[in-house]
């Protein structure tokens, strides 16, 4: 109960305001020599296509092309096909089509039916990333490593839940997506939504899945520091803390991580200058375009303080959301025209690679080959077992996981990746987490399918195949006509595909599973001040930024 004693003391000290003179980045321990730092950064809903250096059509993100150029992208060997991108296809996955389950992955390196995270957590979640699971920056914790988070979390922000409790000694950002509060300054949504109520002026009810009664809260570190969070200025305050965070640890000389989730490129998006006027700039460009500029001033910032030592991995959490129609991104080739046929979407909560294949850029001047494209199959669960690894730190015992250590691909050594990976069902058919589609090399095997939300509002019905719809993405990755079910290509196929399932679901059962609290509670909700209709408060933050790794200690 040691620890818990410890928690309970640095919230009652963070609480009192006296957190930030007790803490330095200064690390006392032995390194064992120069570690090197790690920065991942997160998209959030952003499309395979909306990478300039992916689709020849995207030309918004010019920071994010010229770090492709000059580091790794992940891809398959299609390009000869489209004549797109010298470069090819990327052949990078998402560990789930949404967004708390995706996320969870990352920072555990296992499945949802592993660590517990299968759906999507709610402001009033009492629960979050269940506590038994040891995350990536309680690791690199351990290891001597100074740890920050900026931007969006959604995996738990009640009580221990916080990412101050998850291996996190700073965090500043906002505790789940950001259409999930009302603020004063809405942005773009489909459809949209009204601004928090002013005054005593109770909320009133909004149709569309538009958040009323609690507004948007920004967090730096345990303390809210304003509700509701101004958004036109977001990416401008994640920009500031991300660059203090990376020269203050780098001047130090402490080794760091800092996992970077952004808000772009989820609805609503920002009403920026840029995007004020939908006629000279379309709104999703724009906010593409303002996403890209924090990446890159992200990229400048360690490029001027520690840039042959710090590897930078930016990716996203899952594919686009159809449903918010010009607002949301392009699924480049990937069209799931099969499931379009259906009715609904193939994009975001489905296993369909809309749903899950996203972009990845792999930066390491020095370290990774320049302008590099790899063939490996790898996925977002990859990041745990490669950053351990790199960081010379131990995996956590007890446990199994369903990443790999892709040190070797990256360093331009192999070719070698996940000869097998698993899509979990993600809400647009089945139930949460399941795995019921499985990808074999170049074959993709689906025992259900179904369509999310599309633009138009149609929703493709839940379909159970025995024996399941295979797919090959080698001629076919706008996954449109399955393998006849007759031919010997398919029944080479198949046998494969039920033995890699089935001992992946062996494994499972055998192993060390947490299962996630997804009670919910009004009294969970962020809120600064109770007494203001929708907890309407605003504070000037009182600390910069941590100055050490030892708070627990």
């Amino acid at each position: 109960m040691a620890w818990l004693f410890f928690k309970v003391l640095w919230v009652g000290v963070s609480f009192l305001g006296c957190l930030f003179p007790l803490v330095n980045f200064h690390f006392s321990g032995e390194t064992g020599g120069q570690k090197p730092n790690f920065v991942i950064i997160l998209a959030d809903d952003m499309g395979w296509g909306d990478l300039g250096a992916n689709w020849a059509e995207t030309k918004d993100t010019a920071n994010l092309d010229k770090m492709a150029a000059e580091g790794m992208r992940h891809s398959a060997s299609w390009d000869r096909q489209f004549h797109i991108s010298a470069l090819g296809f990327v052949d990078f996955h998402a560990a789930a089509s949404t967004c708390s389950p995706s996320r969870a992955s990352l920072l555990t390196g296992r499945l949802g039916l592993r660590n517990g995270v299968t759906h999507n957590f709610a402001v009033t979640s009492v629960g979050g990333l269940p506590l038994n699971e040891t995350t990536l920056a309680e690791v690199l914790q351990q290891a001597g490593y100074v740890t920050g988070m900026i931007g969006k979390w959604h995996l738990g922000h009640h009580g221990s839940y916080h990412p101050n409790f998850r291996g996190f000694d700073f965090y500043f950002g906002i505790p789940y997506s950001h259409d999930m509060g009302c603020t004063d300054t809405p942005g773009y949504n489909l459809p949209p939504c009204p601004a928090c109520p002013q005054g005593d002026r109770p909320s009133r009810s909004h149709k569309g899945g538009c958040y009323t009664k609690v507004a948007l809260p920004l967090y730096e570190n345990l303390d809210i520091v304003e509700q509701p969070v101004n958004l036109s200025s977001l990416a401008h305050m994640y920009a500031e803390k991300a660059t203090q965070f990376i020269q203050r640890a780098s001047t130090s000389g402490t080794p760091f991580l800092l996992y970077v989730g952004l808000a772009h490129m989820h609805v609503p998006l920002t009403r920026t200058w840029r995007s004020a006027d939908p006629q000279s700039h379309h709104p999703y460009a724009a906010d593409l375009r303002e996403m890209d500029s924090l990446v890159g001033r992200i990229k400048d910032t360690v490029d001027h303080t520690a840039k042959e030592n710090t590897f930078i991995w930016f990716t996203g959490d899952n594919g686009p959301w159809a449903q918010k129609c010009e607002l949301a991104g392009s699924l480049g080739p990937f069209a799931g025209s099969w499931q379009v046929h259906q009715g609904g979407s193939p994009a975001k909560q489905t296993t369909w690679e809309g749903g899950h294949r996203v972009p990845a850029v792999a930066y390491w001047p020095g370290s990774i080959p320049f302008n590099v494209t790899s063939t490996a199959l790898l996925s977002v669960l990859d990041i745990f077992p490669t950053v351990v690894a790199l960081a010379g730190a131990t995996l956590p015992r007890g446990r199994r996981f369903d990443g790999l250590d892709a040190s070797e691909v990256l360093f331009g050594r192999s070719q070698t990746g996940h000869r097998v990976l698993f899509h979990p069902n993600s809400g647009a058919a089945g139930a949460y987490g399941a795995l019921q589609t499985v990808r074999l090399g170049q074959y993709k095997a689906f025992y259900i399918t179904g369509g999310a939300a599309a633009c138009d509002g149609s929703v493709g019905p839940a379909q159970s195949h025995e024996p399941p719809l295979v797919f090959n993405l080698e001629d076919d990755v706008a996954e449109a006509v399955p393998l006849d079910t007759g031919s010997a290509e398919y029944w080479s196929v198949l046998p494969m595909v039920r033995e890699a399932l089935a001992g992946v679901l062996r494994d499972i059962a055998d192993d060390n599973t947490s299962r996630a609290d997804y009670a919910q509670d009004p009294s969970a909700a962020p809120c600064c001040d109770p007494h203001h209709v929708a907890c309407r408060c605003q504070a000037s933050s009182q600390t910069d930024l941590p100055t050490s790794r030892n708070v627990r200690q």
